[in-house]
């Protein structure tokens, strides 16, 4: 079999052919249009505003000067040298609004040549601003975490019912990246084998503050370390990691317990700087993550473990990059009764001289091919490939900046009417997980998931994520 298949070469038609019952194979429209689409978008760019541009915002605005499906007509910035910055970073001369009232936002939204809107702005401003675009008839670009507080869920849905066909999309990268894609499509389609332990960890080391030029500016400046405008560890960055956690249970948890302390960084901040939480999902399944400020030797990334194997993955530097380990399952795993996705015709693991070296070492999920000498690498990376092929995964382009891809697709939304994949839903839940995460560590005592009788049952999250 194996010499059989180091003779195989897989075209694009015998690939789609091998894909085509899966029910996966329609997200890849998300990542680009077809050309005469993108040509159309490009000839009537969707003239948006962009609320926020303090780091983030320019981080937004670096890549938004790329994209020809939007055009940049307005910034809105209560701090003039963050106003400055985002005029810089865009390029194309966009008008400002330098005006210091908090609600400065709102003649942007008064302007009827301003389609959609952009809200980069601190957490505890995005629903006011969410509610007041969406009143003003513009689509909504928001980053995470959509909402602040419990009571801020049902207003939200409320207005975006009320507004059917205006887009809401909430910055959630990894949905946007393919990498993240294919992994989550081997964790849904068996691969793993039952995966029933999710670990993720986002550590850094240092204040997470910036140098202010005035006292007075300290809690404006460095809004994130104060519970008055942020949600902390969990907001800032286990929102992301939370949000993978439901993508790959296909739900929301429905109790959350752990512990957070104030116990490193002693500067007058009033958020933890060190959090450890775990989250408990329908089928037993555990979410467990960590943040810490004072060393950054792991960094950041989610581990995915299956009874047959697992995948560690990243978003560093805006590249998503996963890596596959074989897990050898003990004949007397109880999952044995049920049918495996470890067959004979299927696991490439079973002829490949890399199975040893995956097990150790892992294999890397769709590297490019070495440039020199690539012989034997070369030769399991392409079994790899085809036995994800024979698992119904999806190998669709090749990883391209998630937030990039994001906006991108927040504009092919607006022009095509098509729903965003970060949606209303999708933001739902990840504030629910964080908004409780932070209870349980405030309390120190278990918070569990309430009924949603509030929201319509078409919008109800679990096997929608």
């Amino acid at each position: 079999m194996r010499e059989n298949l180091e003779r195989e070469t897989l075209s694009r038609r015998d690939f789609l052919k091998s894909s085509a019952a899966v029910t996966a194979s329609t997200a890849i429209s998300t990542f680009g249009a077809p050309a005469i689409i993108q040509a159309q978008s490009l000839m009537n760019p969707v003239n948006y505003g962009f609320i926020g541009s303090g780091r983030q915002g320019c981080n937004h605005l670096k890549h938004l000067s790329t994209i020809k499906t939007g055009r940049c007509a307005v910034i809105s910035d209560i701090y003039p040298p963050n106003l400055k910055k985002g005029v810089e970073t865009i390029g194309g001369n966009p008008e400002t609004i330098p005006d210091k009232d908090p609600f400065a936002y709102r003649k942007l939204l008064d302007r009827k040549d301003i389609e959609a809107v952009f809200i980069v702005t601190p957490y505890h401003l995005h629903v006011p601003m969410i509610l007041d675009a969406l009143s003003a008839g513009k689509h909504v670009f928001v980053e995470k975490c959509l909402m602040k507080t419990e009571d801020q869920i049902p207003k939200v849905y409320k207005a975006a019912n009320a507004h059917p066909n205006l887009v809401l999309q909430v910055g959630l990268q990894r949905r946007y990246s393919t990498v993240y894609r294919i992994a989550i499509q081997m964790v849904h389609n068996g691969v793993l084998g039952k995966v029933q332990t999710i670990r993720a960890q986002w550590h850094r080391n240092g204040s997470w503050k910036i140098p202010v030029p005035d006292p007075s500016l300290e809690r404006f400046l460095n809004w994130r370390v104060y519970k008055e405008y942020s949600g902390g560890l969990m907001a800032e960055l286990g929102s992301h990691q939370v949000d993978v956690a439901d993508w790959a249970f296909q739900s929301e948890p429905v109790a959350v317990s752990g512990v957070g302390g104030l116990d490193y960084w002693k500067d007058g901040r009033d958020i933890f700087d060190n959090v450890a939480v775990i989250f408990e999902y329908p089928q037993g399944q555990k979410f467990v993550f960590t943040s810490i400020c004072n060393n950054a030797h792991l960094d950041f990334s989610e581990v995915i473990m299956g009874d047959e194997g697992t995948i560690e993955i990243t978003l560093g530097n805006n590249s998503g990059r996963a890596t596959f380990f074989h897990e050898n399952k003990p004949a007397d795993a109880p999952t044995n009764k049920v049918k495996s996705a470890d067959t004979k015709e299927q696991n490439w693991w079973a002829g490949a001289t890399a199975a040893n070296r995956g097990a150790r070492q892992g294999i890397p999920l769709f590297p490019e091919a070495p440039k020199q000498n690539p012989g034997f690498i070369a030769k399991e990376i392409e079994y790899a490939k085809k036995w994800l092929i024979s698992m119904g995964v999806l190998e669709m382009d090749r990883e391209r900046d998630p937030l990039t891809v994001e906006e991108e697709s927040f504009f092919e939304c607006v022009r095509e009417g098509k729903k965003p994949l970060a949606n209303i839903d999708i933001g739902a839940a990840d504030s629910r997980a964080v908004i409780y995460a932070n209870r349980a560590m405030e309390l120190r005592q278990k918070v569990f998931w309430p009924n949603q009788p509030s929201i319509p049952l078409e919008s109800q999250i679990s096997k929608k994520l």
